[in-house]
């Protein structure tokens, strides 16, 4: 007598992943969906913060674009995929001229890709979401810990640098000119 094994579902395409309905609002991790849990308020503050201070830089700049958390990256091989949704990102104008995939996910990691910390995300997560972004040609990497009020930056060729809401943060190389108090960047206490 034998055993049936069940068989793993097929990973899904990234055309699949393009197809699916804006909510909820998943990653695709190697083939797989990953559910994204709805965010704090304080989370949802942080994302506003950062964005406007990237907008009135960006804009009067003519640096390129700067996205909210509903635009996707396609980090990984193709096949199994993986597009990861950051929850604020930044595109340079020398790298806007690359193609979308499947009609809405940019071939590519961000210039900056920034990520604000959950409670609900595992270091593992995080170190592998900041390895998709670089590995995939992203420039640099904000991690954000409201809880200890910092900002990590994440670049390729430099070890992590640890930011307090008493330090400046600036955009090197990836955003040309930025600077800002991490401070300015964290809701009030």
């Amino acid at each position: 007598m034998t055993t049936q094994q069940p068989t793993a579902a097929p990973p899904v395409t990234l055309a699949e992943y393009a197809a699916l309905p804006e909510y909820p609002r998943c990653e695709l991790v190697q083939g797989v969906l990953v559910e994204q849990m709805a965010a704090s308020d304080e989370h949802e503050e942080t994302v506003m913060l950062v964005g406007h201070r990237l907008l009135n830089h960006v804009l009067p700049n003519r640096l390129g674009r700067v996205y909210g958390s509903n635009r996707g990256y396609v980090t990984g091989p193709h096949s199994p995929a993986t597009s990861r949704l950051p929850d604020v990102s930044f595109v340079s104008n020398a790298r806007l001229n690359r193609p979308d995939l499947a009609g809405m996910l940019y071939d590519g990691a961000p210039d900056l890709a920034v990520e604000i910390l959950s409670d609900s995300n595992t270091p593992a997560e995080i170190a592998q979401k900041i390895a998709d972004y670089l590995n995939a040609g992203g420039k640099a990497v904000w991690i954000i810990n409201l809880g200890a009020r910092t900002l990590t930056v994440h670049t390729s060729n430099a070890p992590p640098l640890i930011l307090t809401d008493a330090d400046t943060v600036t955009g090197d190389d990836y955003l040309p000119g930025f600077t800002c108090p991490v401070a300015n960047l964290l809701p009030g206490r």
